[in-house]
């Protein structure tokens, strides 16, 4: 028996950015800036190599976590929290459905609360065991998160959380997709989360040589696709999306901002810490996308790239861009929201589905940031430092991370239509 697929839709969208909180700040940044990197205030950085980040500097969010959830959670679950709150307000969704049981969770993250773990490592060592907290092992995991949101929403619904480094959001988009369309859930909260700032990460990614060096020029630190582009500098937040089938929303009046089509992904499959420059499987993963999606490669008119002002990754994710779209791919417009939030490591896939929301709304493309001359071996329409209106019908949303990873979202407009192959064949 053929199952029939459902389309499923964005009804709501929460942020916890760096640039402020809520969609409004985030869009109007993505277009305008400034960058929300400044230098590191979390600690003291002035022996590190990097002393940069984004960091959600604005701490109005707290005003939407329960008191008790402030004291016990880490700061990565408390962006998970005030991020989902804010997409229900967006979406016009009671926290207490009558069909609980068709609402889920699925969130994605790379680190959840090391930072949190840490601090209780040294609290053990100078205090001892007496003095740990005894929240650290549901908090702190990474699945401690989309619990918080699961209660916060009263979702008792399928419950899933995707630690796959910095593609864990948009894997977790695609799988809560997929429970929608094939009828296990009506509704949704799902993207990611990241509070990566602390000494220890940014020391290790430090020795790594990964990171910015940048530090006298922090808002032109992160360079996309730029010739000069030296490393990433990390961000942190949450960006939560409420999706749901079709028919929930058409039965309920909710306002749609965007369809996702489908989703794809795959591993280059080598060294762990070393870039597979042919760009195949990444490749192959866009088209199977596409094919899943159930569109051809000429109805994608806007790719939001992972691109993070890492040389190496700028370069890999333009030869899979090539290599999937043909000579199509110096057409579309191409570009990266890095140089404004940072790289928010598991929760960038859910930022730049965000952002690819707002673009489909408001007509307009944001723009890279921070070019002022294209890296040679990234020769794509990067739509370089001034925002562009345009019509966005359908979009894909770019991942890559350590270890070769590759993962891809399609969004459109709602109801779109184009020459399209059958959705699901492969």
């Amino acid at each position: 028996m053929v199952v029939q697929r459902r389309s499923v839709v964005v009804t709501g969208i929460g942020i916890v950015a760096p640039t402020g909180i809520g969609k409004e700040s985030f869009w109007t940044a993505l277009l305008y800036g400034p960058s929300a990197i400044g230098s590191i205030t979390r600690f003291d950085a002035s022996s590190f190599t990097s002393r940069i980040a984004a960091e959600v500097r604005d701490d109005s969010y707290r005003e939407l976590i329960p008191l008790t959830k402030l004291r016990n959670s880490p700061r990565a679950s408390q962006y998970a929290m005030a991020a989902a709150e804010l997409a229900l307000r967006d979406a016009r969704l009671t926290p207490e459905p009558d069909n609980a049981d068709r609402r889920g969770v699925v969130l994605g993250t790379s680190l959840g609360g090391w930072h949190e773990a840490q601090q209780q490592f040294a609290t053990l060592l100078e205090k001892g065991s007496g003095r740990v907290n005894p929240f650290l092992t549901s908090t702190s995991a990474n699945h401690g998160a989309a619990i918080e949101v699961a209660q916060l929403a009263q979702a008792r619904g399928n419950h899933a959380t995707l630690s796959t480094g910095c593609c864990g959001s948009t894997h977790a988009i695609g799988y809560a997709a997929d429970l929608i369309a094939f009828d296990q859930l009506d509704v949704c909260l799902t993207g990611g989360m990241a509070a990566p700032i602390s000494p220890l990460v940014i020391a290790a990614l430090g020795r790594l040589k990964e990171l910015s060096e940048s530090n006298d020029t922090p808002s032109r630190a992160s360079r996309p696709f730029e010739c000069t582009h030296d490393g990433f500098v990390l961000g942190e937040g949450s960006a939560i999306l409420v999706l749901e089938s079709v028919e929930n929303a058409r039965a309920r009046g909710a306002q749609v901002y965007a369809e996702i089509l489908g989703h794809g992904s795959s591993a280059d499959a080598g060294d762990p810490f070393r870039v597979d420059f042919s760009g195949e499987a990444g490749a192959a993963a866009i088209r199977a996308c596409l094919r899943r999606s159930g569109v051809t490669s000429d109805a994608v008119d806007y790719i939001s790239a992972n691109a993070n002002a890492s040389p190496h990754l700028d370069r890999k994710e333009t030869i899979v861009l090539k290599k999937a779209f043909g000579s199509r791919a110096f057409s579309i417009p191409v570009s990266s929201i890095k140089a404004i939030i940072g790289h928010p490591f598991g929760a960038s896939g859910a930022f730049q589905t965000a952002a690819v929301c707002l673009a489909i709304q408001h007509g307009q493309i944001p723009p890279t940031h921070n070019i002022d001359m294209p890296d040679p071996a990234c020769d794509l329409d990067l739509v370089p430092n001034v925002a562009r209106a345009a019509k966005v019908r359908c979009a894909l949303v770019c991942s890559y991370g350590f270890g070769g990873l590759n993962a891809y979202v399609t969004v459109a407009e709602p109801g779109f239509a184009a020459p399209s192959l059958s959705p699901g064949s492969d």
